[in-house]
């Protein structure tokens, strides 16, 4: 192998293990200063918080380390000769790939969900889940994972051997339609597989979520109540879909844990999301950026594909067997994209805020919202600087309160 490749593996690890280091101890930092300033946060808060980091750096390390491990131990030719040797059809060789290597990487991230998603959320008495449900959940993900990945990932490779210039063009442009029709059909077909959807049972709320449907100008919406209470105790809403399955959905431990004008100001936010467009632009931006990502990702597993002297076991990009190196390079870019992928998400999360604002008319039910909402899941008001340019989506609790709070409204809708 090229010594410029074994330089990258070594110099990107290295980096890794700084970036989470720079990460832990801007985190230890922010909490020391957030103890003198919110004397009333409880030690659960930070205890959960310091849990959480590891678990994040953890899963950032495994998500590298898994499709590093297959490729260069020759683990990927070898599930890639197995199947051939069980089928003569190159599709039927990848779809038995596929099966292998999704089972391998669900084995080997399983205790690590476990351990977060069950464990560390008990401890901390934020889940209401049994282990039958938990495993209920995690095997649901796995089985609908998989046959997804069993009808779709072979067409990536089939592109690759018919057009390897511009595979990653035509899979980005092809991304655009894509991304809209799961937003249409994942809200009917798919979000019903792992919890119940019902209407709303609290009336007077249905008519006040329904005026601001109206003064929005949204058009019908369906509004629905899901038993998240079956998993967590933490709450949320959203509003989701395109179109006819367009829907606004409220956590019933929303509905449990808030005032009434506080559940109206979290659905102002959402409807927000809607009239600024923030789904039709997500979706286009994200066939554009896929046609980005995937054409870096294209460069960069050439010439890493070449400079492996055959050490991989393949030497073509359309071979199955390398699935694990554009794991791997995709992984990678979206690493870095993540500062910038985050940015814009923060941006329309302030907008959705100021709509808000003027939607809901109700500046103090908002900031309460906020809080509650943080509180309930021991969210610390605000992350380290460079945690929250990698990784938040969001604003930090502590901006958008304050900027509740001291909003002056404009008398029209943004």
């Amino acid at each position: 192998m090229d010594k410029k490749i074994v330089l990258f593996f070594v110099f990107f690890f290295l980096f890794l293990i700084l970036f989470i280091t720079l990460v832990f101890v801007n985190e230890n930092k922010n909490m020391g200063k957030l103890k003198l300033e919110y004397p009333d946060i409880s030690k659960e808060a930070y205890a959960y918080r310091k849990t959480n980091l590891k678990i994040w750096a953890v899963n950032l390390i495994v998500s590298f380390l898994i499709p590093f491990l297959i490729l260069t131990t020759g683990l990927s030719s070898k599930i890639k000769i197995f199947a051939e040797h069980r089928a003569n059809n190159r599709f039927y060789i990848i779809l038995i790939y596929l099966v292998l290597y999704i089972l391998i990487d669900f084995v080997l991230t399983l205790p690590i969900g476990y351990y977060s998603g069950f464990v560390v959320k008990h401890r901390f008495g934020l889940s209401n889940q049994s282990i039958g449900r938990w495993a209920e959940v995690v095997f649901k993900g796995f089985g609908l994972n998989l046959v997804l990945s069993l009808l779709f990932i072979w067409f990536p490779f089939y592109l690759i051997y018919k057009s390897p210039n511009r595979w990653w063009l035509y899979l980005g442009l092809i991304s655009i339609p894509v991304y809209f029709f799961s937003s249409f059909i994942s809200p009917m077909y798919i979000d019903p597989l792992f919890n119940k959807y019902t209407a709303l049972e609290d009336k007077e709320l249905e008519r006040d979520i329904e005026g601001l449907l109206e003064k929005a100008k949204v058009g019908n919406a369906k509004i629905y109540q899901v038993d998240k209470s079956t998993d967590t105790k933490e709450m949320n809403a959203y509003m989701t879909g395109v179109l006819k399955s367009k829907r606004i959905v409220l956590w019933d431990t929303t509905i449990e844990n808030l005032e009434r004008e506080e559940v109206v100001a979290i659905t102002a936010h959402e409807i927000g999301h809607y009239v600024k467009g923030h789904i039709w632009k997500s979706i286009i931006l994200g066939g554009i950026s896929t046609i980005l990502l995937l054409f870096l990702v294209d460069k960069t597993a050439l010439w890493m594909l070449r400079g492996s002297n055959g050490d991989f076991g393949f030497r073509y990009l359309y071979d199955i067997a390398c699935l694990p190196l554009l794991i791997f390079v995709l992984n990678f870019y979206m690493f870095f994209a993540s500062p910038f992928v985050s940015t814009y998400s923060r941006q329309l999360e302030w907008q959705a805020d100021k709509f808000e604002l003027e939607l809901a008319r109700n500046k103090e039910a908002t900031a309460s919202s906020l809080i509650k909402l943080h509180e309930g899941s021991l969210a610390l008001p605000r992350p380290s600087n460079i945690y929250k340019i990698w990784y938040y989506s969001h604003p930090s609790c502590e901006e958008r309160v304050k900027f509740a709070l001291n909003y002056e409204y404009e008398n029209k809708l943004p």
